[in-house]
């Protein structure tokens, strides 16, 4: 059994992680200064698991929950996301590159590998092929920009102090919990359709798309053997044009012409390659997205929810 603390655990993905985490026996943590734990009631984890209010910003907040927890391993999901870092870039700063440097100093301090939240945003524009983790690389936002920092921090971390890190770039997640940011638009758009309800997801072109269990049981892999050095991951799932995405929550919601899209692509490359992560971690499979789709709508279902909540 491994002591996994989640940052951001009442986030989508934090959300996952630690079902996942409990269901196979492992005794996850939580940190999150939210109290929206929607997402863990959606996942029948709530009150599962112990959840400290703590902002990752403060030093002798983190010595204190650290020293009581013994914890084996770091997932670090908690972030403000791309509206809030234009809005507050210093904010933005502070937690997004300043609390990954305070979990890096723990780390440091306590020996316990960091397995961490990038992002897609580190990318620039699509080049017309899928791109591995070192080309194409060109942030177009704050938030992407203080993410690469965190990739670039990591890696100096392992080479002047030993601290053993993994960085994952999820593309487009969706499935259950995803309620928050333009990219949930596919998940959003799914609740719509299932409602009856004509909705426009707010972008096109090619994305990679990965449903939030897979990329939490990639966190969570690396947490359990993350190995050595400071090393960077792109997860692909299924790369697909959104016109033909639509398509597949039509026929997963059971309806035709409701869910459209607006044409105009992300600003980022929308294909990349996982071989590295394949390599490492693999064989990995991911979820089809049909599959994806339908174990959306019987989570919600079994939940006795209607959906999820309006974008923003």
């Amino acid at each position: 059994m491994a002591r996994i603390l989640i940052t951001g655990v009442h986030g989508c993905i934090g959300a996952w992680v630690a079902s996942l985490l409990l269901r196979d026996g492992h005794q996850p943590i939580g940190v999150d200064l939210s109290a929206e734990t929607h997402r863990l009631r959606l996942l029948g984890v709530d009150g599962a698991l112990p959840i400290f209010r703590v902002d990752i910003c403060e030093r002798a907040a983190l010595d204190e929950l650290f020293d009581r927890a013994r914890i084996d391993a770091v997932i670090h999901l908690a972030a403000l996301q791309i509206p809030l870092c234009r809005a507050n870039p210093v904010r933005c700063v502070e937690v997004n590159v300043g609390g990954t440097m305070q979990l890096l100093e723990q780390a440091r301090a306590r020996a316990f590998p960091v397995v961490y939240a990038s992002s897609v945003a580190v990318y620039g524009p699509d080049l017309g092929r899928p791109l591995g983790e070192d080309e194409g690389l060109g942030p177009q936002t704050l938030y992407g920009a203080f993410k690469r920092a965190n990739e670039e921090m990591a890696a100096v971390y392992h080479r002047e102090y030993g601290v053993r890190s993994v960085g994952f770039r999820p593309h487009t997640v969706y499935g259950p919990g995803r309620d928050v940011g333009v990219t949930s638009d596919i998940t959003v758009a799914l609740a719509h359709a299932a409602r009856g309800e004509a909705f426009q997801i707010r972008f096109g072109g090619t994305i990679g798309l990965q449903h939030a269990a897979d990329v939490a049981r990639a966190f969570i892999a690396a947490a359990l053997r993350p190995g050595e050095g400071a090393r960077v991951y792109n997860l692909r799932g299924t790369v697909t044009r959104v016109a033909d995405a639509v398509s597949v929550i039509e026929t997963a919601a059971g309806v035709r012409g409701l869910i459209t899209c607006d044409p105009t692509p992300l600003p980022i490359a929308g294909d990349l390659s996982d071989d590295r992560f394949q390599t490492d971690f693999g064989p990995f499979a991911y979820v089809s997205l049909d599959e994806g789709l339908a174990q959306t709508l019987r989570v919600w279902r079994a939940a006795g929810a209607t959906g999820v909540r309006p974008p923003t």
